[in-house]
């Protein structure tokens, strides 16, 4: 499965056309058009996953003075080329998983436990998004032999925490457990997944999702147990944390309607043709559905969010190109890039190019920055 999330893509800096000294620097060297050169020299600049990369200053050009120092967003004080390495900022997706005793039963017409048909498509899902998705999971419920519904059955533990390259903890914790607990809290364990992504948010603003997997309906509390969910996934929603739901052998007529509401009020259902006769919650009745499912879901979280280290010099001056087009600044975020920061030190992708960046094969992405009143060239590739 390709990891379309993974977006390295290269961060240009360029002077081409018109003339940015700097204003600190000494010319020592002479162009073909008369003007002198700047050639800077290397430093060392922190990655967005923390590593070190490197950073070239390279040569800005000067044709007789008509462009002067640049300042602006990112506090630089010449043009040049200046060369990044970057990646996209991962996702963060709690898989919220049900582990209900119906978990054990096989689905109609099978023989496999869905408990043991849904394990494999997750770990296959979950090692080859670990760059692309810092993965955590949420059980529920909790325990093995209690009363269902029962207040020791539903608690707020995470147990894996959200974090970077956790595939390996996320699927040990998930082959661990086994499929006995007792009831449905499934508005609970939304509403203790949205209290992780809450404290997640304080640190970290990399794009956040649940995804949600479980055979049935709710049915804690025993009285309104699917408005109690709904309203916990609508309030995720409203805080910034869309929800799938995956509903594992779900075709019971009363269950699919139950189920469609929760992914409606996640605000990520399934595209379908009908939503009066097709489920909208992506349903999966055997593993190759499963990994179809996980597929089209994990694709759709990519992020589409991009670090700009560091910031432009010149915030309206510059270009986002996609395999050789230009992608358009659009404040509407619909169909086009636009800032999300204030010091314009990030960029999100949306619409259309979002989805071209996650499915591509040839996902390059190139943000250049222009001096003042600079035309950016578009490369083709």
């Amino acid at each position: 499965m390709k990891n379309p999330g993974l977006v390295v893509f290269a961060l240009l800096v360029s002077a081409i056309t018109l003339a940015c000294s700097d204003s600190g620097g000494q010319a020592n060297n002479t162009n073909a058009s008369g003007g002198s050169t700047t050639t800077g020299g290397s430093v060392s600049a922190t990655s967005p996953s923390g590593g070190a990369s490197s950073l070239t200053t390279g040569i800005g050009l000067d044709s007789g003075g008509s462009g002067g120092s640049l300042t602006g967003g990112g506090g630089e004080s010449s043009c040049g080329v200046k060369s990044y390495a970057r990646e996209a900022k991962p996702a963060m997706v709690i898989l919220v998983l049900d582990r209900s005793g119906s978990m054990a039963d096989a689905p109609s017409g099978g023989n496999t436990p869905k408990w043991d048909m849904i394990r494999p498509p997750l770990r296959t899902v979950v090692n080859a998004t670990n760059a692309t998705i810092s993965w955590g999971l949420k059980l529920f419920p909790e325990l093995d032999s209690t009363a269902s519904c029962a207040p020791e059955s539903i608690v707020p533990i995470i147990h894996v925490p959200i974090a970077v390259n956790n595939a390996a903890s996320v699927i040990a914790k998930m082959d661990a457990a086994t499929p006995k607990g007792d009831g449905t809290p499934t508005g609970d364990a939304i509403k203790f997944a949205t209290a992780h992504l809450d404290e997640l948010s304080l640190t970290a603003d990399n794009p956040k999702f649940i995804l949600l997997a479980t055979d049935g309906d709710p049915n804690c509390p025993s009285s309104d147990a699917i408005g109690y969910t709904t309203s916990a996934i609508t309030t995720a929603l409203g805080k910034g944390y869309p929800t799938f739901v995956i509903g594992v052998d779900t075709t019971k007529s009363a269950s699919i309607t139950r189920l469609n509401a929760m992914a409606q009020a996640g605000g990520r259902p399934r595209t379908v043709a009908d939503p009066k006769t097709e489920p909208q919650f992506y349903l999966a009745s055997t593993q190759a559905e499963l990994e179809s499912a996980l597929g089209a879901i994990t694709t759709s979280v990519a992020s589409c969010v991009f670090d700009l280290v560091p910031p432009p010099p010149v915030p309206e001056n510059i270009a986002v190109d996609f395999n050789g087009a230009r992608t358009a600044r659009d404040p509407a975020k619909l169909n086009g890039w636009e800032y999300t920061k204030s010091d314009f030190s990030q960029l999100e992708v949306y619409g259309d190019w979002c989805q071209r960046i996650q499915s591509e094969a040839n996902n390059q992405v190139q943000i250049r920055y222009g001096c003042p009143n600079q035309d950016i060239p578009l490369i083709l590739l």
